[in-house]
Formats: C-alpha cells, structure tokens, sequence
C-alpha cells in the first residue's frame, strides 16, 4: 500500500488551518469556515482568536454524524466565488450538507489524472466519470485532452461541473454532461456497445436518482463494479477508485477492481489514504481512500 506523501499536496487557493476536537478550520479562497472532523481527535494548535475569525460553521444536528446545518457569523457571497487550482478555476459556495463544492483531499487526484493522460501523449482517452459531483476531475481531465462523460443524479451538480468548466476557459472541450442514475446509464452504454479507455469512481455511501432511485454502497457496489467492467475497453489505460464510507478501506478498494478489473495480470496498483495537510500540526488529516490502476506504465 503506497500513502499519499504530505510534501507532494499541491498549494492552490484553499489551506486546512488547523484541525482537533472532531473540527477542521478551512480557508478557500478569502473565506474561512469550520467544519465537523471526526477523525480529528487530537487537540486544537491554533488559539480560539483563529478561530472565531471563521465566517461561518457548520454542525451536524445533535446525536448525529450526518445531516446538520450552517452558522453565520458574516455575508458570504450568496453566489458562491471562484477559487484557483494551477490553471483551473472551481465556484466555491457553503451547500446545505455541508459541502463547499469541492472535495481538497482528492488534489493530488486530479494532478495524477492530468500526469496519466499527458503520458499517453494527446491520445484521445475516451473517459468516464461517475458520480462527478461539481466536476473538479472531469475538467483535470478535460484540461489534459480527454474526451469526457460526467455523470450525476444531481441536475445542479451537474450544472456547477458546467459552469466551473467555463470559468476554467475550457468550454469547447469535448465533454458529455448526463443527469441521470449511475447504474442505468451505464446499463444502457453497455447495450449501446459504447467503450471506455478509463473510468473515475467516487461512489457515495447514500444516495439517490433523479426519478428516486436508491444507492447504498454496501447493497450495490458488486453492481456497480460489474456495470464498469462491462464498458471497458479490454486494453484500457487507468482506473481511478475513491470512497469516503465508513468501513470501508484502501485494500477493500483494491480487492473490488483486482476482482472486477483485469488488473492484477498486467499493470501498477497504488492504493492508500486521501488526507488534507494540517498547516498547524503538520499532521495530515485523513478523509477517504483511494485504489489506482495504470496499464503498464508509471504509477
């Protein structure tokens, strides 16, 4: 199991200030927020002073770890505003689950997924992103040359992916934007005879269609991982696979691609933890795991 190392974190214009008592204090742009943390167990570095320069907070409601709302103690933009990443712009904005529209702990994620396409040298890489959210590693992609397809549940997710593709100066790249079920569209490519060079997964534990389909990670993973290896290409050139559900890890990942994917007879496996460098304490605050594949080239 490789771990993602701290010193290779990209810089852009979001810092994890400091972390403890089940918090994370969060700078995106000009804007601070704090956010609920669970893993973060360990004590606060930052004084209280630092903290109560946050613009707002967000708490899960009391009793539970999941569903909560927003505090402000400033206006925001009620817009949202946009944030850098390298040559890449993301809209930033506080949502009501607590999201701010990206996820900064799949950075290096996206870094690899522009390092992998560069290596195949402008080759138009057919690629499929599933469950894109706002599309950070849709447009990565996209900015490395690849033919993309998002797909969401979420029309306004799918929207926001739209929209930071613009901002990011890449409108007249080639990509597709599905509001649909995962599982169906997939079925349906796979009918189509439709292929794919490489596919992104980032599957959440709960969720649901657009017409009120359910997904539960635990009941429809097997599925899921059957319905990717169905649109494939039987050569195909990476995989990337993240998650964030409790209980899961990086070798049940791995376990699910060696099972569902080629892989294991040809190619490099990395799997590990996705963490957030605390700026503070210098400890790496972990949120997620992460399985790769690549066909016989670099990691």
């Amino acid at each position: 199991m490789d771990h993602l190392l701290a010193e290779n974190y990209p810089q852009f214009d979001y810092q994890l200030l400091d972390t403890g008592k089940l918090q994370k204090l969060e700078q995106f742009g000009p804007h601070r927020f704090i956010r609920p943390a669970p893993q973060a167990i360990w004590p606060k570095s930052l004084c209280s002073a630092e903290w109560k320069k946050a613009e707002g907070e967000y708490k899960y409601f009391k009793g539970k770890d999941t569903g909560g709302e927003w505090k402000f103690f400033t206006q925001t933009p009620k817009d949202g505003w946009n944030i850098q990443f390298h040559n890449l712009f993301f809209k930033v904005q506080p949502t009501g689950f607590g999201h701010i529209g990206i996820f900064p702990e799949q950075a290096l994620n996206w870094l690899w997924i522009i390092e992998q396409l560069r290596q195949l040298n402008g080759t138009k890489i057919q690629l499929l992103n599933v469950f894109g959210y706002t599309g950070a590693s849709t447009i990565a992609a996209a900015s490395a040359g690849a033919h993309v397809t998002h797909i969401d549940a979420s029309k306004a997710s799918v929207t926001w992916a739209r929209h930071n593709l613009e901002i990011s100066g890449l409108g007249d790249r080639p990509v597709r934007w599905i509001v649909d079920d995962a599982m169906k569209y997939m079925e349906r490519e796979h009918r189509r005879g439709k292929k794919y060079d490489a596919i992104i997964m980032d599957p959440p534990s709960f969720g649901r269609g657009p017409k009120g389909e359910v997904w539960n990670i635990e009941n429809m993973l097997s599925q899921f991982m059957k319905a990717c290896q169905n649109i494939l290409k039987d050569s195909p050139a990476f995989l990337l696979f993240t998650t964030h559900s409790p209980g899961f890890s990086a070798l049940t990942l791995e376990n699910m691609m060696r099972t569902y994917f080629p892989a294991h007879k040809s190619g490099n496996f990395t799997t590990g933890e996705m963490f957030i460098p605390d700026k503070s304490s210098g400890l790496n605050l972990p949120n997620g795991f992460f399985a790769r594949w690549v066909a016989g080239r670099n990691k």
